[in-house]
């Protein structure tokens, strides 16, 4: 750790303060660097990095708060969970994409900037560093933004404040490359290029091993619960649901999970990938109401449906009691905040023809196409969320050591118990309901 401290200090400090002008006329005085266990990620290690400046001019000192982003694991884990194309996939969010929104935004005359919609970025870098490690390396240098009152939102489902934030910031993001389309289709190429692709079956092989693993406990865990307490399949269709999930996919989830990265030439957007609560951060007011939020965690982007993002979220952020309230809405007020933005940067009406595909009928219709991909991330993900730390910890502690081992389908199967798996049968449910499993 000594020599990965020094490199830290000698070349991604150096880095961050010869990198931004922000910084010119500053040298380093001092700095801190910790890793605190609650920031601690399956796949990656946060660093909390704090710089003390002197500014050569009048010896002023300046602290900066900081966070360092890095890869762990050995060769072998890295490989089997895709962190050779997670991590890139990352920096190339924040050193072309947002950069490139940014440009676009200000073409238009607008005083919004992508980039604010996240920590302020410092260093997006990745490559060979020997002095470091032997392995190739990415590195990304955020703005510590919880002195600003930033922190993460509730652990256990959002309300209808937190999900209105997240909706509206996902769904200006998403029209940034409805736009590029309309206005420079050439350059929303050049960024898609930039995209490595992050898929579940590639050449007809399994190419994302650890989800195949627990998209397959997943299911599993969902047939055992509703075979034990039959009365779940409360209806005819969610029966036949159920059951084409089951005796279609099986234990080879992939497959289906595959079907919701087909790419649309009219609806495909660069996505934020993984757009969950513990992936954003909230400000909050006096009376602690949440009146911004900020997107971190752009590990899985990738080129799709914007209804990956958007049901992600909701199927894993709203109660069944919330979906029945508010599902239909949300998506309106993400339609609404799509349409404005776009019509903001195209200084046009919403009845501008080159925003017909885009009306809200026609983007409905797109995504119940694929919104059953939520669902079946939420499947596997909502037993993590609404589990105890000690439960995280032990399948956390698996999933590093081998996903494959028995304990990690242990704790797959049976963490959080029927609560649970009443949960993830009520997003099946709700799924099939609405009509989204009708693609299957």
């Amino acid at each position: 750790m000594e020599s990965k401290e020094n490199f830290i200090k000698t070349r991604i400090i150096q880095q961050v303060l010869n990198s931004n002008v922000c910084f010119e006329g500053m040298e380093l005085a001092s700095y801190s660097l910790n890793t605190p266990k609650h920031l601690d990620g399956f796949m990656s290690a946060i660093h909390q990095l704090t710089l003390t400046l002197r500014n050569k001019a009048n010896g002023e000192t300046t602290t900066v708060p900081l966070m360092l982003k890095v890869m762990k694991g050995d060769e072998l884990f890295r490989k089997q969970n895709l962190g050779h194309v997670l991590f890139p996939n990352e920096i190339n969010i924040y050193t072309n994409v947002l950069p490139r929104f940014d440009t676009l935004l200000a073409d238009a005359g607008m005083s919004l900037r992508a980039t604010k919609w996240c920590p302020r970025t410092y260093l997006s870098t990745m490559g060979h560093y020997p002095e470091y490690s032997e392995l190739f390396e990415t590195f990304l240098v955020m703005e510590n933004v919880a002195p600003q009152g930033f922190r993460t939102g509730p652990r256990l489902d959002l309300d209808e404040a937190h999900l209105t934030l997240m909706v509206e910031i996902i769904a200006r993001y998403h029209a940034c490359s409805y736009a590029l389309r309309i206005q420079d289709p050439a350059a929303l190429g050049q960024l898609v290029e930039r995209i490595i692709p992050l898929n579940f079956i590639q050449d007809g092989k399994i190419f994302f091993q650890s989800y195949d693993v627990v998209f397959r406990l997943a299911a599993e865990r969902l047939f055992a619960y509703v075979d034990a307490v039959p009365q779940e399949l409360d209806s005819e269709r969610f029966r036949e649901h159920v059951h084409t999930l089951r005796t279609k996919y099986g234990p080879n989830q992939s497959r289906l999970m595959q079907k919701f990265l087909a790419q649309d030439p009219t609806y495909s957007v660069i996505l934020h990938g993984d757009y969950n609560r513990n992936n954003v951060l909230f400000r909050y007011d006096s009376e602690q109401n949440p009146v911004e939020v900020l997107m971190i965690d752009f590990q899985e982007n990738r080129y799709g449906s914007p209804a990956l993002d958007l049901s992600f979220l909701m199927y894993m952020n709203m109660t069944p009691e919330l979906q029945e309230r508010l599902w239909e809405e949300l998506l309106h007020r993400y339609h609404r905040e799509l349409m404005r933005t776009l019509c903001e940067v195209l200084h046009c009406a919403e009845s501008d023809a080159r925003l017909e595909p885009y009306r809200e009928p026609e983007f409905l219709r797109h995504f119940a196409r694929f919104a059953q991909y939520g669902a079946m991330v939420a499947l596997n993900f909502i037993p993590t969320m609404m589990s105890s730390k000690e439960e995280v910890e032990e399948i956390s502690g698996y999933f590093e050591q081998d996903i494959n081992c028995e304990g990690f389908r242990r704790c797959a199967l049976t963490m959080g118990g029927d609560v649970v798996n009443r949960r993830i049968t009520a997003v099946m449910r709700h799924a099939s309901k609405m009509g989204y499993m009708d693609v299957m």
